[in-house]
C-alpha cells in the first residue's frame, strides 16, 4: 500500500520540480522493548539475555563497551534485526550478583544513536546492593580525551578485576551491584583497549585494600600520571628556581605577577609556567607570592603540594608504593602584558590539597 502511494504521487506530480527530504532527524538511541533478564531480579538461571529493541541495531566495540562485572564468563553476541542475544559463554557462579553494562556498544543502524543501559541480577536470592562512586582526572591535563576505567581487585597481585567500569567524559563512574568487602582500588587509562591494567600507563591507586561497606557515601578521587622511572626536574635552589627567557633581553618591557594567597598550606611549591617550560618555581612562604622580570605572554599556574619536600613534583611510585603529589592548576591563562604589574587571588582552601 505504501509502495503504491509514492508511485501514485510520483505520477501526478511529474512537472513539478522540488526536493525529497528524509524527514526529522533521529535522535533517539534504541529503547529496550523487552529483555529475558529483568533488571534487580533475583535467582536467575540463564544463559543469555535476549533483548528486544523499538528500531534496528547495529553493535558497536561490543566487546569494550558490553561488558559482564563480575567477569565469570566471556560474552558473545548475535544481532538479529531488532533482536541482541548476549550470550554468556561460561557458566554464571552461585549466589552472585552481576552488572551487565552496555556503555555505547548497541546503536541504531541509520543515525549511529545509543546509550547507556543497565542490568543487574543476581544468581542467588540476595542481590548485592553496594555502590562506590568516584572521580578521576590527569594530574598534568591532557590535549586528548582518554578512555579511564576503574578496576575493584580482590588482592594487590590479581590481574583480572572483580568489578570494572569506565569514567564517563567528566570523568565521573558509579559502579553497583557490590559485594561487601576489601577490594584494591585501581584508575587506569586502558591504552591497550583490551579493558586490563599495565604498569607503564597512566593511573592511580590506593596500594591498602578499600573496605566497601554499606556506608561507603564518599566519592573517591583519582588523579593519574605516568608511573614515575627518571628522575623529575630538581630545582637547584631550596628556595626559588628559573630558567631564562628569549625576551629578557628587553630589559624595559619585563612585568611582574603578584599572587595572593588565602592561606599558606605547609609544603606548598607554585611553579609558573610559558608553554611546557618551568619559568621558575617557589617554595610558599608568604600569602603574598611574587615573580618578577617576566617577558609579556600567556602563562600558566599550578600549585604542589611537596609531600616528600624533594623540591618537585613527583608522579605515582610503583616501587615505593607512593601515589602522585597532588597538583592544583590555576584555572585560566594568565595573560601578561609588557611592563605590567598583574595580580590575582588564589583560593588555595577551597582546591583539593588542602583535604589531603
Amino acid at each position: 500500500m505504501v509502495r503504491w502511494f509514492a508511485i501514485a504521487l510520483l505520477v501526478s506530480a511529474c512537472a513539478q520540480v522540488g526536493t525529497i527530504t528524509g524527514g526529522p532527524a533521529d535522535n533517539c538511541a534504541p529503547k529496550v522493548l523487552s529483555q529475558s533478564i529483568e533488571n534487580k531480579a533475583c535467582n536467575v538461571v540463564a544463559t543469555e539475555q535476549v533483548l528486544i529493541f523499538d528500531e534496528f541495531i547495529k553493535l558497536d566495540q561490543a566487546q569494550q563497551r558490553i561488558l559482564l562485572m563480575p567477569a565469570d564468563s566471556r560474552l558473545s553476541f548475535e544481532v538479529k534485526s531488532k533482536q541482541l542475544c548476549i550470550k554468556f559463554e561460561d557458566p554464571l557462579k552461585d549466589n552472585t550478583t552481576y552488572t551487565l553494562t552496555c556503555n555505547g556498544g548497541i546503536k541504531d543502524i541509520t543515525e549511529g544513536n545509543d546509550s547507556l543501559m543497565t542490568w543487574t541480577f543476581s544468581t542467588g536470592a540476595v542481590l548485592d546492593s553496594l555502590t562506590l562512586r568516584a572521580r578521576a582526572k590527569f594530574c598534568i591535563p591532557e590535549k586528548q580525551s582518554k578512555k579511564i576505567l576503574l578496576g575493584l581487585y580482590t588482592s594487590d597481585t590479581t590481574l583480572t578485576p572483580r568489578y570494572l567500569g569506565s569514567f564517563d567524559q567528566k570523568g565521573f563512574i558509579q559502579i553497583s551491584g557490590i559485594r561487601e568487602g576489601e577490594y584494591w582500588i585501581k584508575a587506569f587509562v586502558d591504552d591497550n583497549q583490551n579493558g586490563t591494567f599495565s604498569p607503564t600507563t597512566a593511573q592511580d591507586q590506593f596500594f591498602e585494600p578499600t573496605q566497601i561497606a554499606s556506608l561507603q557515601n564518599d566519592t573517591l578521587l583519582f588523579e593519574l600520571s605516568t608511573p614515575k622511572i627518571d628522575k623529575q626536574f630538581t630545582n637547584p635552589d631550596s628556595t626559588s628556581s628559573k630558567k631564562p627567557s628569549d625576551s629578557l633581553s628587553n630589559q624595559n618591557n619585563l612585568s611582574s605577577l603578584v599572587i595572593e594567597l588565602d592561606t599558606i598550606l605547609d609544603g606548598s611549591i607554585l611553579e609558573l609556567f610559558q608553554g611546557d617550560q618551568l619559568i621558575e618555581s617557589q617554595v610558599v612562604q608568604l600569602n603574598s607570592m611574587h615573580f618578577d622580570r617576566l617577558a609579556a605572554g600567556n602563562y600558566t599556574l599550578r600549585c604542589v603540594l611537596d609531600l616528600n619536600q624533594n623540591l618537585q613534583w613527583d608522579a605515582i611510585d610503583l616501587n615505593l608504593k607512593k601515589r602522585a603529589e597532588p597538583l592544583y592548576y590555576y584555572p585560566e591563562v594568565i595573560k601578561i602584558r609588557p611592563n605590567w604589574e598583574l595580580t590575582i587571588d588564589v583560593n588555595i582552601s577551597d582546591t583539593h590539597l588542602f583535604n589531603k
